[in-house]
């Protein structure tokens, strides 16, 4: 089984402290909503208000009750003090007022607090969209897919289940503050020990947490992998079912499943033991303290009435303090999941502008790669070794050789997809290292073997070309595409959606979507990378003619195993261990009886061998 980790930026092994993430997380996302988050804030002071006048107010009850219990009227009879009477009178409206105090409170903190959390969700996913763009295609590709949309899914929803619990636990905290208020006042020598006790007994939820925050963090980063794993057998389900690779794939998924469930359990296991751990540690806190208490009332610190009070308000004390112990856990988690997060928006591109690099600006292009060397990765083999060929403004050349030369490579050079080791790349003799990426992308219009088409309407895929197209231009292109046709007797006519990736439509129409779409470009440069090579016959005449139609006026290089498509060309390039070892026109190569006239022989050999057999 390969393993596939994430190469987006973050090393989850040295993980930045949670200080300096909550910090970067309050600067970047959470403040720009601080008014509503204020508006939170005192509902939350409400609400804590409340819940700590609740045990005032029983105290008041208790001690009223118990006047009224004691007292006689005269003859001996049911007593009917004033007391009770408050009590009746006061006592219903008193714990009602409260309730709906804070209900109210906490539906308004909830509601702010889960908004504010839900919005700067919203902004981290269009910070890690807007960067992805913007990282170079190398650094896309390093990263699996499955990765990617982890980041965009599951760690949005652990992140924003840690703001949520951050966002009550501020109310927790002033509801603490003001029950540890109410046992100050009560008696500051047993609320004293309450802290000691509990502050000793704490250490182990940090230590959990922190376990938890690692464990969280390989959880989400397997997610991906898991992601990744199930794409790439949706996407391969035919080259899995045609060689019969089920078992083969069902023993991987084992692999994968089970590693998903070691971490699942682990992540579990540590969480259904935070919960036990905190209530075992309140039950010996609360044990001293009722030892401490009974030694209290013993020496007439407290009496009956305020020893209820005292026990209620720390037995209330247990829910806020509960939810701020088990916040550790939970922002571990969310904090785990903001550093993926971060992994995306801080990742910088490697191809960048240079300072003050002017636009390139040119009706008509000629091409040059003088002496380029480049590979994809350090150590491995150069896919360019020395390319060296020029394409006139308006010529057409075409790059052939076997599979693995170099010739897509030089494609992906030319729009600076990748920058060379060594050499140079002219347009119109002006090195494209030292111009905008934005005008030299605009340059270059291409199609490739694959036709890639987003899920939306085919009107939507041709205007990619030029988003500011209107109608008329959209149709021109695609007339020029031999598309127009099909798409009019297609059921919604330029409004039809062309599925995932295009499914809803044949190769032969996805292409010629693609053609439309580099026509409404309007581009000098037009690349074609075996743009009919997975075409049938039908189909490939058609896109030929869009090709001619398109690709008259433009310089055009165009990558071709199919030797008879590229006779026509200006000039045929030869292409071997990514380098040129032959050029020239068709007729010319054929009369040197070289590298080019093999390939023509042995192609076109095959093909009568394979007209020959029954």
């Amino acid at each position: 089984m390969i393993d596939r980790k994430s190469h987006i930026a973050n090393d989850l092994e040295q993980p930045a402290s949670t200080r300096s993430l909550a910090g970067r997380l309050w600067r970047e996302y959470i403040a720009r909503y601080k008014g509503r988050l204020a508006i939170a804030l005192m509902a939350m002071a409400a609400y804590a208000a409340s819940a700590s006048a609740i045990p005032l107010g029983l105290e008041w009850i208790n001690n009223a009750l118990s006047d009224a219990g004691g007292a006689q009227g005269p003859s001996g009879a049911d007593p009917q003090t004033s007391s009770a009477r408050r009590v009746l009178l006061l006592g219903p409206v008193l714990i009602l007022a409260l309730g709906v105090v804070n209900g109210l409170a906490q539906y308004i903190q909830a509601r702010l607090s889960v908004g504010a959390a839900l919005s700067a969700m919203r902004d981290m996913q269009q910070d890690m969209f807007s960067q992805l763009m913007a990282l170079d295609l190398a650094q896309i590709r390093r990263e699996a897919s499955g990765q990617t949309i982890s980041r965009f899914t599951n760690d949005p929803l652990i992140l924003r289940e840690t703001l949520t619990r951050l966002a009550r636990a501020v109310g927790d905290l002033k509801t603490l503050l003001g029950l540890c208020g109410v046992m100050i006042f009560y008696d500051w020598v047993l609320f004293v020990v309450v802290v000691v006790v509990y502050g000793a007994l704490a250490w182990p939820i940090a230590t959990l947490g922190k376990r938890l925050r690692k464990g969280s963090a390989q959880t989400q980063a397997q997610a991906g992998d898991l992601a990744a794993f199930v794409s790439d057998a949706a996407s391969g389900a035919e080259a899995i079912k045609t060689y019969r690779g089920e078992d083969i794939m069902r023993a991987r998924a084992g692999g994968v499943f089970d590693e998903r469930l070691r971490l699942m359990k682990r992540v579990a296991y540590l969480r259904a033991l935070n919960e036990p751990m905190i209530f075992i540690i309140g039950a010996c806190a609360m044990a001293i303290v009722i030892g401490i208490v009974a030694l209290r009332i013993m020496d007439g610190a407290l009496d009956a009435a305020q020893f209820i009070s005292f026990i209620v308000a720390l037995l209330m004390l247990s829910q806020p303090a509960r939810g701020l112990s088990t916040l550790n856990a939970v922002a571990q988690e969310g904090f785990a999941a903001f550093e993926r997060i971060l992994a995306v928006i801080d990742a910088r591109p490697e191809i960048v502008d240079p300072p003050n690099a002017p636009a390139l600006d040119a009706v008509q292009a000629s091409v040059a790669f003088e002496d380029v060397y480049f590979r994809y990765g350090a150590g491995e083999k150069y896919a360019l070794n020395g390319m060296t060929f020029t394409a006139e403004a308006g010529q057409t050349v075409a790059l052939v050789g076997p599979s693995g030369a170099g010739k897509s490579t030089i494609l992906a050079l030319l729009s600076r997809l990748y920058v060379p080791e060594r050499g140079a790349i002219k347009i119109n003799n002006i090195d494209i290292a030292g111009v905008s990426l934005t005008s030299l992308r605009s340059h270059c219009a291409y199609v490739s073997q694959d036709a890639f088409l987003f899920d939306d309407t085919i009107r939507a895929n041709i205007a990619l070309g030029d988003p500011d197209a209107d109608d008329q231009k959209i149709i021109v292109a695609a007339k020029a595409a031999n598309a127009h046709d099909f798409i009019m007797a297609s059921s919604q006519g330029y409004d039809t959606p062309v599925g995932e990736g295009g499914g809803a439509l044949s190769g032969g129409q996805k292409q010629r979507i693609a053609l439309a779409r580099a026509f409404l470009k309007d581009s000098p440069i037009l690349l074609l990378d075996e743009a009919t090579a997975a075409l049938d016959a039908q189909s490939e005449a058609r896109v030929q003619e869009a090709l001619a139609r398109i690709s008259k006026g433009r310089t055009t290089i165009v990558i071709a195993h199919r030797l008879a498509t590229v006779r026509s060309a200006d000039k045929i390039v030869v292409v071997e261990n990514g380098a040129s070892v032959e050029e020239g026109p068709h007729g010319a190569l054929l009369a040197a009886d070289g590298a080019y006239a093999r390939l023509y022989a042995l192609q076109f050999a095959e093909k009568s061998d394979q007209l020959l057999t029954p």
